[in-house]
C-alpha cells in the first residue's frame, strides 16, 4: 500500500497543476480600471496623514503655490488633467475591477504605506520643500500615471521622471499580479515578463545609462536589470552586476518598443528578447532574442518587487505600458512518471544489494 500524502502537498501538486497562464498584471495598463488615478478620471482628497508633506489647498498663493502643482499634491489643480499622483501616496494599483480587482476607488494614504514605495528623489525630492514646489511645469520629479493620447493600449501610461535628482522607486508584487497566484509560490517557476517602452529625445547627448528596471527576489537579490542609454539603446544587467551591457538595439521615441523576460528561478537562468521601434519607418522591428539560458550566479528566491531607477538629467519622459505576465511551474514528473522512477531506483538497490551479499558469500 502506499502512503498517503499530507494535506499540505496534495494542495501543493493540485496548485501547480492547474496554475493559470497569462495575465495582465496590478501594473497593467496603468488605466483607472487597474488602480491608477489622473486628476481627468477624478481627483483624490488629501487625509493629512500625519508625517505626509503638506498637500497644496487648491490655487491659491496663502498656501506656497506658486506654479504648477506638483504631481504629488492633492488636488491637482490650474486645469492639469493628465499629470496624476505620485504612485507612492495613493492605492496606486489596488483599486479597479480589472483582471478581478477589488473595484473601489483611488484614495489617499500614508505615504510609502502601499504597493509602490519611494526609496530615494522622486516626489521625496519634491518634499524637502514642502509645502513650496521646488520645480517648475518641465522640472518634476515623480512615477505617476499620465493622460497620453498616444498610450499604446487605453488613455493612460506610467511615466518615471526623474529631471532634477536621481530617483529610486519599488514595487511590490501582489497576488493580482501573477492572476491569483502569491508571489510567494513563484520560487521553482518559469516567469515570462512582457512590457512595452517609449523613451524620451530629450536626453540623447547622454550615452549612459538614463533608466533602469530591475527584478528582485525575497532575499533583495537582483536576477535581472533591464534599461536603455539617453541615446536610446536597450541594456541588461545579469545577476546584480555592476556594469550594463549596451545593445545594439535602439528604441524609437515615436512609438513602443516591447521587451520580454524570461525567469525561471527553478534553474536559476533568465532570458532577454526585444524588438525596437523604428523611427524612420514607423514600425516595429523585428524581435531579436539575445540571450537565453544565462546563469544568474546564485540561487534565485520567489520573486519580490520591481525597482526602478531613473537619472536626474534633462529627460522629458520615460513612458511605460502594457505590463503582462506569464506564470507556470517548472516541470514535474507526471504520478505514472515517478512511480516508475521511484520503482526503478528501488530495483537498483536491490540488485546492488545481491551483488554485495555475492561478493560476500564468494569472499567467504
Amino acid at each position: 500500500m502506499f502512503r498517503q500524502l499530507p494535506a499540505s502537498r496534495i494542495f501543493l501538486a493540485c496548485l501547480f497543476l492547474g496554475w493559470p497562464g497569462m495575465s495582465l498584471a496590478y501594473l497593467g495598463s496603468f488605466e483607472e480600471g487597474d488602480g491608477y488615478r489622473i486628476p481627468g478620471t477624478g481627483l483624490i482628497v488629501s487625509q493629512y496623514f500625519a508625517g505626509d508633506a503638506q498637500f497644496y489647498l487648491g490655487n491659491n498663493s496663502a498656501n506656497g503655490y506658486t506654479g504648477v502643482v506638483a504631481p504629488g499634491a492633492f488636488p491637482n489643480t490650474l486645469g492639469d488633467m493628465t499629470h496624476g499622483a505620485d504612485v507612492s501616496r495613493y492605492n496606486a494599483g489596488q483599486f479597479g475591477s480589472n483582471l478581478g480587482g477589488p473595484g473601489g476607488t483611488a484614495a489617499d494614504i500614508m505615504d510609502n504605506s502601499g504597493l509602490w514605495k519611494a526609496l530615494a528623489g522622486g516626489r521625496l525630492n519634491e518634499d524637502l520643500g514642502a509645502p513650496l514646489y521646488l520645480g517648475n511645469t518641465y522640472r518634476r520629479d515623480y512615477v505617476a500615471a499620465y493622460g497620453y493620447s498616444n498610450a499604446r493600449t487605453g488613455s493612460q501610461v506610467l511615466n518615471v521622471l526623474a529631471t532634477d535628482e536621481d530617483l529610486r522607486y519599488a514595487y511590490q508584487f501582489d497576488d493580482r499580479d501573477f492572476n491569483g497566484i502569491a508571489p510567494s509560490m513563484t520560487g521553482s517557476s518559469l516567469i515570462d515578463l512582457t512590457f512595452w517602452a517609449c523613451p524620451s529625445d530629450y536626453d540623447d547627448t547622454e550615452s549612459i545609462n538614463v533608466l533602469g528596471m530591475g527584478i528582485k527576489d525575497s532575499l533583495g537579490q537582483t536576477l535581472l536589470e533591464v534599461g536603455y542609454t539617453g541615446d536610446n539603446f536597450l541594456q541588461y544587467r545579469v545577476g546584480g552586476a555592476a556594469t550594463w551591457q549596451t545593445t545594439s538595439i535602439n528604441m524609437g521615441t515615436q512609438g513602443w518598443s516591447m521587451i520580454s523576460l524570461q525567469i525561471d528561478t527553478a534553474v536559476d537562468t533568465v532570458g532577454l528578447s526585444a524588438a525596437g521601434f523604428d523611427n524612420n519607418s514607423s514600425l516595429l522591428g523585428p524581435t531579436t532574442g539575445l540571450f537565453s539560458g544565462q546563469s544568474i550566479g546564485f540561487a534565485a528566491a520567489d520573486l519580490a518587487t520591481l525597482e526602478w531607477s531613473a537619472v536626474g538629467t534633462v529627460g522629458f519622459k520615460n513612458y511605460f505600458d502594457d505590463f503582462s505576465f506569464s506564470v507556470s511551474p517548472t516541470p514535474v514528473p507526471e504520478p505514472g512518471a515517478a512511480l516508475m522512477v521511484l520503482l526503478a531506483g528501488l530495483g537498483w538497490f536491490g540488485r546492488a544489494a545481491s551483488r554485495r551479499r555475492m561478493a560476500r558469500v564468494s569472499v567467504g
